[in-house]
């Protein structure tokens, strides 16, 4: 019962915090770093507005991420690491389709982190 309780308590903070910054960026983007620096740069209102979209997305796929870990290791009974691969592996897919996508730009970075996760995941799988 513990568990569960703590797993709640959790899964309440990781997941509302992102949301929590997700609705700043949104509604007041001047109070946010990264949408301060964005605004700096002076690209053009369609650059900001992705960009905009691009930070909610980011925010809310790294409160989901950290979620799915600790679902992934409650319910389904998985090693610390291999959850943690996993979710890091989905966080970074998701980042470079939405960057691609509300951008225009693609990634690199972002998809040679993705492929180091999951050679590491499958790796890791065939080791254990």
């Amino acid at each position: 019962m513990t568990g569960i309780i703590l797993l709640v308590v959790f899964l309440l903070i990781v997941i509302g915090v992102p949301v929590w910054f997700a609705i700043r960026v949104k509604r007041h983007p001047e109070k946010d770093r990264g949408m301060r620096r964005v605004m700096e740069e002076q690209r053009g209102p369609e650059y900001e507005a992705g960009m905009q979209k691009f930070l909610m997305t980011n925010y809310l796929t790294t409160g989901l991420s950290w979620a799915m870990a600790a679902s992934l290791q409650f319910f389904f009974g998985m090693k610390d690491i291999l959850s943690m691969l996993i979710a890091g592996c989905v966080f970074c897919l998701v980042l470079v389709i939405a960057k691609w996508r509300f951008i225009g730009e693609f990634s690199k970075a972002g998809m040679v982190t993705f492929a180091v996760g999951l050679v590491a995941t499958v790796v890791y799988l065939v080791v254990n």
